[in-house]
């Protein structure tokens, strides 16, 4: 009985080393290669790749403060979805950059129509950029700059194409919409995308003749240009994502 007993206690040992998990092995570091498909070489090509909104991420391999950062935003690139993320080491361009705001290595800029619209410099504000930009939730507030309160609002935009979304936060269609759409709107010129809420409008009755279309209902994106509605519309849930696809 004791040897039984003694086999039994031997094949139990024996199955639960066998279950030691295995140690993972350690990950390699990432090197700016890993992103090569991102990367661009000159400052000009940097200000102006896209008219709509992108990152790009300005560093130097010999930047002991861009080797401090380096591992998180290079992991933070190669998962990022939301925008355009391009890389570009300074130390190498054949040019310099346009912009006042550029002051050294490691920087962000988050561009849109050959803007700054947001800078983080320095290692510190690196990390604030990605902690921030991975946490993103997508709701209306985002565009506060954007958001239309008046019809004559939408008629003084001089620019010689602009969407104008219009929504209540109560219709089910803007409900069933506003993730998907938001994302794709999150990208777009800042100065070409604007939002307006059909329930913080003034005078909501008293909508232009030009502006007619307002009144069909929501969800509707219209698409204006220098103050004129262009008679091109989109109308409801589906008809929007087929747009937005």
């Amino acid at each position: 009985m004791k040897k039984l007993i003694f086999i039994f206690a031997l094949l139990f040992t024996l199955i639960l080393s066998a279950c030691d998990p295995i140690e993972d092995e350690p990950q390699a570091d990432l090197e700016y290669s890993d992103l090569a498909a991102k990367a661009l070489f000159t400052h000009v090509e940097a200000e102006s790749k896209s008219n709509d909104k992108y990152v790009v991420y300005y560093y130097q391999e010999a930047c002991s403060h861009c080797q401090s950062v380096k591992q998180d935003i290079l992991a933070f690139a190669l998962d990022f979805e939301y925008l355009d993320f391009y890389i570009i080491d300074s130390s190498k361009t054949p040019d310099s950059s346009s912009y006042e705001e550029f002051r050294g290595t490691p920087t962000i800029f988050v561009l849109s129509g050959g803007e700054i619209i947001e800078s983080y410099i320095g290692s510190v504000q690196v990390l604030d950029f990605i902690d921030l930009y991975s946490e993103i939730q997508f709701e209306y507030d985002m565009f506060e700059a954007q958001q239309l309160n008046s019809y004559s609002e939408i008629l003084e935009i001089e620019e010689d194409e602009y969407l104008v979304y219009y929504y209540l936060e109560s219709c089910p269609n803007c409900i069933a919409v506003k993730d998907q759409f938001l994302q794709w709107a999150f990208s777009k010129n800042v100065n070409e995308f604007y939002i307006m809420n059909g329930a913080t409008i003034e005078n909501p009755d008293e909508i232009p003749t030009e502006l007619q279309i307002l009144a069909s209902g929501t969800p509707l994106l219209i698409v204006m240009s220098n103050g004129v509605f262009t008679d091109e519309y989109y109308l409801g849930k589906d008809t929007i994502l087929d747009y937005i696809d």
